[in-house]
């Protein structure tokens, strides 16, 4: 579980460094057009980061302490990023035309 939950947030850090340098590759004229887009980009990336981090603290803290409930709250959370970068990644792809 603290494997998957890690390994989803480093997937998410990739994505969130191509989101980047994706929208730096415009003109700085060109970005206040496209800024929008990005940072809805950014910020879905980010909160995805944040809930697969949360998760893995909270199976590491299971694991530590040996409470259950911490890990399925663990579980619980993971699966709620994987649905959030799910839908991160399915919008992104719908806003190419």
């Amino acid at each position: 579980m603290i494997a998957a939950a890690t390994a989803l947030a480093g997937l998410i850090l990739v994505f969130l460094g191509a989101t980047s340098t994706s929208y730096d590759s415009y003109q700085k004229t060109e970005q206040g057009a496209v800024r929008g887009r990005y940072q809805r980009r950014a910020w879905f990336a980010f909160v995805g980061f944040v809930l697969a981090l949360l998760s893995a603290f909270l199976a590491l803290l299971g694991k530590w302490f040996h409470q259950e409930c911490a890990s399925l709250a663990g579980i619980a959370l993971f699966v709620v990023a994987l649905g959030w970068v799910l839908f991160a990644a399915l919008s992104s792809v719908r806003e190419i035309k």
